[in-house]
């Protein structure tokens, strides 16, 4: 568990660490947002608000680090060991989730700084659309998992 707890504090300084070092060498343009729809993007004049995706992942990692103090485990289970099971599991998919939106947001933050350079590499769509699905799949797998769980201790 320690690991992903690490692996998730190191994807939230990659994300800082990206945008203080690349803001100051942004161009007075910048994009914000990136449109899925092949419309144009969105350019705005640079501002704080590009610091956007690495907030967003400080209020994730905050948010996802509280859920994973109160797991959700149902009363009836009065097994102390398996309650203990489950709440690890709980805690692992919360932080494993994490760093998943972690890497879309630092894959959307790389991608506006290349886009706001010019340069042509900007989102990778089958880089996201793996994220997503590898992220999709995590739910019904710890699913899985918990009820394996609860079937060795019935």
């Amino acid at each position: 568990m320690i690991s992903l707890k690490i692996c998730n504090g190191l994807l939230l300084i990659a994300g800082w660490a990206m945008a203080i070092i690349a803001y100051p060498r942004l161009p007075s343009s910048i994009l914000l947002w990136i449109n899925f729809f092949h419309q144009s993007p969105l350019r705005f004049e640079k501002n704080l608000a590009f610091f956007i995706y690495p907030f967003t992942q400080l209020i994730l990692a905050l948010v996802f680090g509280l859920v994973s103090l109160r797991p959700i485990i149902p009363a009836k289970i009065d097994n102390g060991q398996l309650r203990r099971r489950l709440k690890y599991l709980w805690q692992e998919q919360a932080w494993t989730a994490l760093i998943f939106f972690n890497l879309i947001l630092i894959h959307l933050q790389r991608s506006l700084i290349f886009l706001s350079h010019g340069l042509k590499e900007g989102l990778q769509p089958t880089y996201f659309l793996v994220l997503f699905v590898l992220l999709f799949f995590l739910i019904p797998a710890y699913r899985l998992r918990t009820k394996m769980e609860m079937s060795i201790y019935r």
